[in-house]
């Protein structure tokens, strides 16, 4: 029997526990990385990591005197007016200018998020099998990493166009404001539930990519199925038992916290060494272990078919 159960065992299924998990992820972890303790298979395995997380994680300082400074101008709308003028005379180095800033910004986003969907599978199986190798999950998962990029790059497009409309929004009401101050409360008003609408749809997409990296890469790597394969067999799983679902949801955010406030901490201990990129993880490897191997073991228990999920570590012909 199992310390906390998601479902329960009435209809005859089998129980769901999300303790079990949390603890054999952990004694997973220790294993992989402390007996032995394998310098190169930490810096191979967080390699691997770091890849996997590339796509994964502006100030104002007031003076307090407005007044003053909207005394350059007669109003607000005149300082508009203003810069719209300068933007019609230099609209070509404008253009230019931001047109290269911006193929150069989409050109290394895209190359990170291809590196980091090879990088997921090149973990999971590193994970999984208890080995630090690069070349040859590199070519071996090759297909399914393709199309996983291919995914979350529409993914990506769909959450930029949603916020690419919030902020056009934003800015339709503040040019009516500022024409008609009359509809000010009614504005703000307005204002509010759009942001409570992006907040919400915001969610909806981090659970999506919760989603992508706990099961729907460990489906497409057990082979024979591509995301929407994997996404359609995810969703009989998460109907058939959505409270559990919901559980691990929420102790997902728990271990978030756990980690960041971790990282945190080992930032402080390594004076800031571990906020370096790459370093940091390898140095916070058991962390990202255990975060691999939870939903796995987690997975593990729906049914025979994820059995390789139950048990991680080398299969028996490659102990030879």
């Amino acid at each position: 029997m199992t310390a906390m159960s998601g479902e329960s065992n009435q209809h005859g299924t089998k129980e769901i526990s999300i303790v079990d998990p949390l603890s054999r992820a952990m004694t997973w972890s220790r294993d992989v990385l402390f007996r032995p303790f394998d310098l190169t298979k930490w810096i191979v395995l967080g390699f691997c990591a770091w890849l996997a997380m590339l796509c994964d994680g502006g100030g104002y300082q007031g003076t307090g005197q407005w007044g003053k400074q909207r005394g350059d101008y007669r109003n607000i709308e005149d300082g508009l007016y203003e810069t719209w003028e300068w933007v019609l005379v230099h609209w070509l180095t404008i253009l230019t200018i931001g047109g290269i800033i911006l193929l150069a910004v989409v050109a290394i986003w895209l190359l990170c998020l291809w590196l980091s969907s090879r990088g997921k599978f090149m973990f999971l199986d590193g994970v999984v099998h208890n080995r630090a190798a690069v070349a040859a999950p590199w070519r071996q998962f090759r297909a399914p990493a393709n199309a996983l990029f291919v995914f979350r790059f529409i993914v990506s497009l769909i959450g930029t166009a949603v916020v690419i409309c919030f902020l056009a929004f934003v800015a339709f009401l503040v040019m009516l404001g500022i024409k008609t101050p009359d509809l000010g409360p009614l504005l703000v008003a307005v204002g509010i539930f759009g942001i409570l609408v992006l907040v919400t749809i915001m969610i909806g997409f981090a659970v999506v990519g919760l989603a992508i990296s706990d099961f729907v890469v460990p489906l497409m790597y057990l082979g024979d199925r591509g995301v929407g394969a994997a996404w359609r067999e995810l969703g009989g799983l998460v109907s058939a038992r959505p409270g559990v679902f919901v559980l691990y949801v929420l102790i997902k955010i728990v271990i978030a916290i756990v980690v960041a406030a971790l990282s945190i901490l080992a930032c402080c201990l390594t004076c800031c060494i571990a906020a370096l990129p790459y370093i940091g993880t390898v140095i916070l490897l058991p962390l990202w272990v255990f975060a691999r191997a939870f939903p796995l073991y987690f997975l593990g228990q729906f049914g025979p078919q994820f059995a390789r999920f139950a048990t991680l570590g080398p299969l028996p012909e490659m102990k030879a």
